[in-house]
């Protein structure tokens, strides 16, 4: 035993002196690596420059530079009662440049402190500089700032045009700064400005400027037409709002000088302003209509200049050739390519040119674009059939992307149906040429775009069965309703005959009327949701017959929910009027408040789904000229 504990110490004493070691070799690592890593910053400091401060404050001018960055205008005003020349005292200097109490004021975003120094400017203050001055209030966006310094420069240079030039690049998200500089605007902007504009959605300046100064939209050769091509490639610029744009905001373009009109101007502004703050949806739907009157004019205005530059056949091959046209029809912007073939219809008569621009819009799903293509084609008077291009065409329809879903689809069935309905639009006779071989040893058209769209269809079973569910619920608790509500009417009953109290009353008879309307419709929004879920669900089906059984459904399920409202409000009314005669006015309001949701959530949807089930508008085509 003895043995055995000595042999222990001994153990555990090799096991600490082993760890002391350890320890001691990991510390003489560190302090090692230590060292090392002193020895090589200090190296790099020995052998790096003393850095020097970018911006350097003259000694003399400190409470100078310290007035003009708090904006202590007494301290200033001061300072200038007793030394005029210290409004062009350069306080400061960055990287060789000396600034002045106006520069510094400008860049510490002091707007009250600028507006009071450029009141002490002399009427010609030439050692001042005015374009520094103004260029940095344009690049930083101050538009207290930019008024009152353009009011003090000779608008005949280009130090507007440069200040409007650094706005669009530095601060391009404040529109009152470019308005302004615009407005002030003596010469002819650079194409680089009117570019800027409309990739910043400013098109109302863009097409003030282009009124303002015609050269701006100069035509010199045939690669002038970018401001076209620009417009055709900016699909979002061309999405119409609802507001009539005289109810829209306007008051930045205050190019009517008159006092009539801005007085005008004003109340407009605060109406709109009254009527947008709680409903934003107001307002951006007001700016969208406004951004697409704006761009359509600008492309008209666009198109009118280069008609006067070149003859009808240079403008055709111009169109042709830069490919404005196609690029318009890819992303579904009809309003280019509607003013193009109206000002130009002999683009229709190449064939080739009509053969791309349907792939386009095929390929897209753009439905105004096929529906006016639709109507206008004078080249299959004359020009054969050609079993390549068809194919072509074939190749676009079948082809698949996630561009292809149109906003207006409220779900995967009527996206389905969609698709069909652009199928049987492009096949002539439908019900014979999709079984037909375009080559031998081939599946046929219609089962090539049957595999296409397997995935989709699946989608728009389980969407059908899922919605017909969650409806046919519904439906069934209303009937469950009314139909409790039919024996246990508002007030009760005689008790020798069974005949209602209030039976000589108005509102019984609408509550009435109203609980017998919600049962019936109720009962048959559930069979035709039940006759929904037990169809056979074949993809012809999605066509026409599935759609509108749901859209009846949907009908008959709106029309029972609005019938019951109906109902209960004159079952609340007929047991309160007792002691509150005016009870009606509040519940009507109450009751109207699901309808209103109702019509902005699910109503532009639902008129959507009967359009597209009962009158497509695909199948209607549109008027080039009306």
């Amino acid at each position: 035993q003895k043995t055995k504990q000595l042999a222990c110490q001994d153990s555990r004493k090799t096991k600490e002196v082993h760890e002391e070691g350890s320890l001691e070799g990991m510390t003489n690592e560190i302090e090692d690596y230590y060292k090392r890593w002193l020895e090589q910053k200090w190296n790099s400091m020995m052998l790096k420059p003393k850095g020097v401060p970018e911006a350097v404050v003259h000694k003399d001018y400190r409470l100078w530079f310290e007035a003009a960055v708090k904006g202590d205008w007494k301290k200033i005003e001061k300072i200038l009662n007793e030394n005029r020349r210290a409004m062009i005292t350069s306080v400061m200097e960055i990287k060789n440049d000396h600034l002045t109490m106006l520069d510094v004021a400008i860049m510490a975003a002091q707007d009250q402190l600028v507006e009071k120094l450029v009141k002490h400017f002399l009427p010609k203050c030439e050692c001042l500089n005015p374009n520094r001055a103004l260029c940095y209030a344009a690049r930083g966006g101050r538009v207290r700032m930019v008024k009152a310094l353009v009011d003090k420069i000779d608008r005949e240079f280009t130090i507007i045009h440069d200040a409007l030039d650094l706005a669009m690049r530095h601060a391009f998200e404040n529109k009152e700064v470019i308005w302004c500089l615009a407005r002030s605007l003596k010469c002819t902007p650079k194409r680089e400005i009117m570019l800027s504009l409309i990739c910043s959605g400013y098109m109302d300046i863009c097409l003030y400027l282009a009124h303002k100064y015609p050269e701006s939209l100069k035509f010199e050769d045939r690669e002038d037409a970018i401001i076209l091509h620009f417009l055709a490639l900016l699909s979002g610029y061309f999405r119409s709002g609802f507001i009539p744009l005289y109810l829209v905001n306007t008051s930045f373009d205050d190019s009517e000088n008159t006092k009539i009109a801005q007085v005008l101007n004003r109340m407009k502004t605060s109406l709109w302003n009254f009527a947008t703050v709680p409903t934003p949806f107001i307002r951006r739907s007001g700016e969208m209509k406004f951004t697409h009157t704006c761009s359509l004019d600008l492309a008209k205005l666009a198109l009118t200049k280069m008609n006067k530059k070149f003859d009808a056949s240079e403008m055709v091959e111009i169109l042709l050739t830069s490919g404005v046209v196609l690029d318009a029809a890819s992303r579904g912007v009809v309003e280019i390519v509607d003013l193009c073939l109206k000002k130009f219809p002999e683009l229709l008569w190449n064939n080739n040119f009509k053969e791309e621009l349907r792939k386009e819009i095929v390929e897209g799903r753009h439905v105004e674009l096929f529906r006016l293509l639709r109507q206008y084609n004078p080249s299959r008077c004359f020009a054969g059939i050609d079993e390549s291009k068809r194919m072509i065409r074939t190749e676009a329809l079948i082809k698949w992307s996630p561009r292809c879903v149109p906003p207006d689809v409220s779900g995967a069935a009527f996206l389905l149906q969609r698709e069909l309905q652009w199928f049987q639009a492009m096949s002539a006779g439908a019900s014979v040429s999709k079984w037909l071989k375009f080559q031998l040893h081939k599946k046929p058209l219609w089962e090539v775009f049957v595999e296409q769209q397997k995935e989709l269809f699946k989608e728009a079973e389980q969407w059908m069965k899922d919605t017909s569910s969650s409806c046919s619920l519904v439906a069934t608790l209303i009937i469950t309703v009314a139909f409790a509500a039919a024996f246990t009417v508002p007030g009760g009953n005689n008790g020798s005959m069974g005949i209602p109290i209030f039976l000589n009353r108005g509102s019984f008879m609408v509550f009435a009327v109203a609980d017998g309307l919600a049962l019936l419709s109720s009962v048959t929004a559930t069979l035709m949701f039940l006759t929904i879920l037990t169809s056979r669900y074949t993809i012809e089906d999605f066509l026409q017959s599935l759609p509108s059984k749901m859209v009846m459904g949907l009908t008959f399920l709106i029309l029972s929910l609005a019938s019951m409202l109906v109902a209960f409000s004159s079952a609340l009314t007929i047991v309160l009027s007792e002691r509150l005669k005016w009870i009606y006015i509040p519940i009507t309001l109450l009751a109207s408040f699901p309808v209103v949701l109702f019509a902005i959530l699910q109503l532009p949807l639902y008129i959507e789904m009967v359009e597209s089930t009962y009158w497509p508008r695909l199948y209607r085509p549109l008027k080039l000229w009306k």
